[in-house]
């Protein structure tokens, strides 16, 4: 008798697990994505790209403390290739180096993907939230 109880003490367990494994996104990290959306969107349309790449990083260096915060090391990871990323676009930007930008553009969109691929879970069109 003690293997079922105990598999369905397992069971249970699992499912608090499976009901904790996303929350909805405190307001500041909803603020800072759509932040660095809407900069990244400006600089892919060539608008003020140095500042904007400047905005970025302070952005996802942010989002990498909350995210070590949670112990999560890939939103970390990502986070700061994000940095990494943007303080090259706006290096490249400040030289003119056109092809210096693009570079740090994939780049960027590489660690965007990177933690979304582990952290973001798609609601709906208009909500996310964080997987854990």
């Amino acid at each position: 008798m003690k293997k079922p109880v105990l598999g369905m003490a397992s069971l249970a367990l699992m499912g608090g697990f499976l009901l904790a494994e996303s929350i909805d996104p405190p307001q500041a990290h909803i603020d800072w994505m759509k932040g660095v959306a809407k900069a990244t969107g400006r600089m892919k349309k060539g608008e003020d790209v140095e500042n904007n790449a400047k905005h970025v990083a302070e952005t996802m260096a942010k989002v990498g403390k909350f995210y070590s915060e949670k112990n999560l090391p890939a939103g970390v990871k990502a986070s700061n290739e994000g940095v990494a990323a943007a303080n090259a676009i706006a290096k490249a930007a400040a030289g003119g180096d056109t092809a210096g930008v693009q570079a740090g553009m994939r780049a960027l969109g590489g660690s965007c993907k990177g933690c979304h691929d582990v952290h973001r879970e798609k609601v709906s069109d208009t909500e996310n939230k964080i997987k854990w």
